[in-house]
């Protein structure tokens, strides 16, 4: 057994850095090579891929990349594991496994699946699996309208029965995003599968490095500390047979690793911290610890887990009728008034028929609505339309009105794209079902293999209790900053749910936050936004909250019109939120190095 090994991501979604993959094989030693290739809106793309050739549907530019250095994998003895076989893995494996013997090397290809239940669900709901919507509580046998996919997440353990039997690349479908990660963890160092905290060690490096270039400076809010972009470096975990690890990446390589780059992805999508669920184990990240071991380096340990979930989510997705985005460029002088002049203009030629419309200044408040402070008027906007409709009629109306506004209206317009397309939109669906309901599969040397996703303990994880409040209101006079002159933040969506994560940057500003951050306060602040509830759950380990913002994305994926339809930008909305902050504490403190 070893004691150490290197794990190194190189992709953090469908659509990430290709190039990536190269840089991380060249870049120094690394023993396995990961990439995450899946989201909720990927396995729509996929699925409508796989609808029109049967040989689609999974990550092609994977496969062409991969291609590409299948010699250097081979000579370094490198491993590869990744789900960019999407809904469609034996598909990606036979493309990969052609360009294998056509360069005449040896690597045994493993395929995962097992995850598709699309045609499993009429027997399913049967048998009494209601496929119950986790936000509205609805039955999927309510939903009147043609499902496209269904895809349940599955566990690390067949990927390790792949690792264990010489497989050398092992392509996935719908696993855990961490599994790519959590599988040769647990397979270098024969961790049990009732070892809950290395486990969740193991989860957690696989969350903090499944997002790419995320945890190295990539969409880090504190950007102006990041010496370079350039040659990007992408992650590695050092994993220690202790659970310990590091998270570092390749010298020379651009990027930062940083406490801070790392705590905003551990932020990163969590929902209720303190029971990060994956179909193995429930993570504490409130228990966890960071420490700067130096340069890009940083010290991940003390993480604690216990017993997975009895089941597992299943993400459907169906057929929402059609959508467009029309578009025109407006200048000023008078901008936002010319635009909405041209929107009444639009509309009114456009008529009815629509479930839902909507109108955006993108460049004035499109992303964050009310929450955006006006400010000086802007030179020129892009005037956006979009709308959705049960047919196609009405957005073809659309498509052919917006080029008409060009000389019938105010000055200083032009049409910006051409004439939008209609396209289906494409709703989400997620569920949770009882493991026992779903087998997986193997494939590696010809031979297949079957695994129970019942196997192993698995019950409700019991929650440790959310910290009380504490933080009593510091004396001394208070100034009112932005929220971000105190702390850095990252957000993203999960469905129709956004969450917020939020750093104090330095300790002392950490009971300031928790007073000034109030459910009441963020759900009024993003008033436009948020339909639904708003949580708050404390990291007192990490000076840091998480807001799970509730009916917040317009129905998320590609059903929303939102022009931010993930929420991706709401972080940054937030940190302009005006808090009051002890002057005291603030004139101990450097302002942090952000744009602007």
């Amino acid at each position: 057994m070893r004691e150490r090994i290197v794990i190194a991501n190189a992709s953090g979604f469908w659509g990430d850095e290709v190039a990536a993959i190269q840089r991380q094989l060249d870049g120094g030693p690394i023993d396995y090579l990961t990439g995450d290739f899946l989201a909720e809106i990927t396995m729509i793309i996929l699925a409508r891929q796989r609808a029109k050739d049967t040989q689609a549907g999974y990550a092609r530019d994977f496969v062409q990349a991969l291609t590409k250095v299948l010699n250097k994998v081979a000579e370094k003895n490198i491993t590869v594991i990744s789900n960019a076989g999407g809904i469609n893995p034996r598909a990606c494996a036979a493309a990969l496994e052609e360009q294998i013997v056509a360069q005449g090397l040896h690597l045994p290809v493993a395929v995962v699946d097992g995850d598709d239940l699309t045609g499993r669900l009429p027997e399913m709901i049967e048998q009494g699996c209601d496929f119950t919507h986790l936000d509205t509580g609805a039955p999927l046998a309510s939903l009147d309208a043609k499902v496209i996919s269904a895809n349940a997440y599955i566990g690390a353990r067949p990927i390790v029965a792949a690792l264990e039997q010489g497989a050398r690349i092992v392509i996935t479908g719908r696993t855990y995003d961490a599994a790519s990660v959590v599988a040769p963890i647990v397979h270098e160092f024969g961790w049990a599968w009732d070892d809950f905290d290395r486990l969740a060690a193991a989860l957690v490096a696989g969350h903090l490095i499944e997002c790419g270039a995320q945890s190295t400076g990539g969409n880090y809010t504190l950007w102006k500390e990041v010496p370079s972009f350039s040659n990007m470096g992408y992650p590695l975990v050092e994993v220690h047979a202790n659970g310990s690890f590091y998270l570092t990446k390749h010298p020379g390589s651009g990027g930062l690793v940083s406490v801070r780059t790392a705590k905003e992805q551990i932020l990163y999508e969590i929902g209720d911290p303190r029971a990060y669920l994956c179909p193995d184990v429930a993570a504490d990240f409130t228990s966890l610890s960071l420490a700067q071991a130096g340069p890009d380096r940083v010290l991940v340990k003390d993480v604690r887990g216990r017993q997975p979930p009895p089941r597992l989510k299943v993400s459907v997705t169906y057929e929402a009728g059609y959508k467009a985005v029309a578009m025109l460029v407006v200048s000023g002088p008078d901008v936002i008034a010319k635009a909405e002049c041209f929107a009444k203009m639009f509309w009114e030629r456009v008529g009815g028929g629509f479930s839902e419309r909507r109108t955006d200044f993108v460049g004035y408040t499109a992303c964050w609505g009310e929450s955006a402070a006006p400010g000086v008027e802007p030179s020129e906007i892009i005037l956006r339309f979009a709308a959705r409709a049960a047919d196609k009629a009405p957005l073809v109306r659309m498509s052919r009105e917006i080029a008409g506004l060009i000389l019938s209206g105010p000055p200083g317009v032009t049409v910006f794209g051409g004439r939008p397309q209609v396209q289906p939109a494409y709703g989400f669906w997620p569920a949770l079902i009882p493991r026992q309901a779903v087998t997986a599969r193997l494939r590696v040397n010809g031979e297949e293999s079957f695994f129970n996703c019942d196997a192993g303990p698995a019950g409700e994880p019991l929650l440790p209790p959310e910290p009380v409040e504490t933080g009593k209101r510091p004396d001394g006079e208070t100034v009112q900053v932005p929220l971000g002159r105190v702390a850095h933040a990252r957000s993203g969506d999960k469905g129709d749910c956004c969450n917020i994560g939020v750093a104090a940057l330095e300790e002392r500003f950490y009971p300031e936050l928790l007073r000034e951050l109030t459910c009441e306060k963020v759900a009024a602040f993003f008033n436009t936004n948020v339909r639904g509830s708003v949580r708050r759950y404390r990291l007192d380990n990490l000076r840091a909250v998480n807001f799970v913002l509730e009916n917040a994305l317009d129905g998320g994926g590609t059903v929303s019109l939102l022009l931010d339809n993930q929420g991706k930008t709401l972080s940054q909305a937030l940190l302009t939120m005006p808090v009051a902050i002890n002057r005291n504490l603030l004139a101990q403190s450097v302002p942090p190095a952000v744009a602007a």
